[in-house]
């Protein structure tokens, strides 16, 4: 691993487009590969895989599906976040008495431009008890995730968002059953959560 540290920084370093502002952010995209690929897991394939598509393909009812089902506990990663539907489902859960924590991509959901549908649902979720935080610690959040009890993990490209649902190609697929997954997504949100800081509601 040290050898192909040593090339891939000699390589950064010894290219003809790199200046002083280039290569410190370079490096640091090397070295976060470096440790994505040290901290990949091998998970044991268990429990039923149920998926859904979208548009008009049960993608959005099946995340629905997940978040109905929670009892006790419900983490959500997301990057979109204006689907009345989710929003709705969420708010369920939470008069049902399950723990709900969110973290969402700042600048898409509370930036300039962004639709305010996104503020309105963290407003009325965080009102009813979740805990909200938003995370502009990277480019984007990109992550669309539910992972409900601890043991069932819901995964795919499906955005929490009107578009998501009626107009893009999308998929989701849900793991139900598999705690081993949702241990290690668990631990993928707890790094994010760390990130991110508690939403302000402008209302």
């Amino acid at each position: 691993m040290k050898s192909i540290v040593a090339l891939g920084l000699a390589a950064l370093l010894a290219s003809a487009n790199a200046n002083a502002f280039d290569v410190p952010r370079k490096l640091g995209r090397f070295a976060g590969d470096v440790v994505d690929a040290l901290a990949a897991q091998a998970v044991p394939a268990t429990g039923t895989l149920e998926v859904g598509f979208s548009p008009k393909g049960g993608a959005e009812s099946l995340v629905v599906k997940v978040i109905d089902s929670s009892r006790t506990d419900l983490k959500v990663m997301a990057y979109s976040f204006t689907s009345a539907r989710v929003t709705s489902a969420l708010l369920r859960a939470l008069k049902r008495g399950v723990a709900v924590s969110i973290v969402a991509d700042e600048k898409h959901n509370l930036g300039d431009g962004a639709s305010p549908k996104a503020k309105a649902a963290f407003a009325a979720l965080a009102e009813a008890g979740a805990q909200v935080r938003v995370i502009d610690a990277f480019a984007i959040h990109h992550d669309k995730v539910l992972i409900s009890e601890g043991r069932h993990v819901q995964l795919g490209s499906f955005n929490y968002s009107e578009a998501a649902a009626s107009r893009n190609s999308e998929n989701v697929l849900v793991n139900w059953d598999n705690p081993a997954l949702a241990k290690v997504y668990a631990s993928h949100f707890a790094r994010n959560w760390a990130l991110a800081k508690p939403f302000r509601s402008p209302f």
